[in-house]
């Protein structure tokens, strides 16, 4: 129980500053805010392709393992049925 309200604790200070470090950072930011808001949506924009792109080669990458996991199996298979 201690732990749990330690770890509480540390987790509510994490996200206390970094709450302030983020309003700090647009307070201080050197650009206005349309042009702020318009970095923002590139760079989500560009961390959602991004991450579009390693989801599609997990995906790939993920049906090549299966496919060839298939394959060996069913040589097994037909291994052990014609033995």
């Amino acid at each position: 129980m201690e732990n749990a309200k330690k770890t509480l604790s540390y987790l509510g200070v994490g996200l206390l500053a970094g709450a302030l470090g983020a309003a700090a950072g647009l307070l201080l930011a050197p650009a206005s805010g349309r042009e702020t808001r318009r970095r923002v949506r590139r760079r989500l924009a560009d961390e959602r392709d991004a991450m579009l792109w390693k989801g599609q080669r997990a995906v790939e990458n993920a049906t090549g393992y299966i496919k060839q996991q298939i394959k060996e199996k069913s040589r097994d298979l037909r291994k052990a049925v014609n033995a």
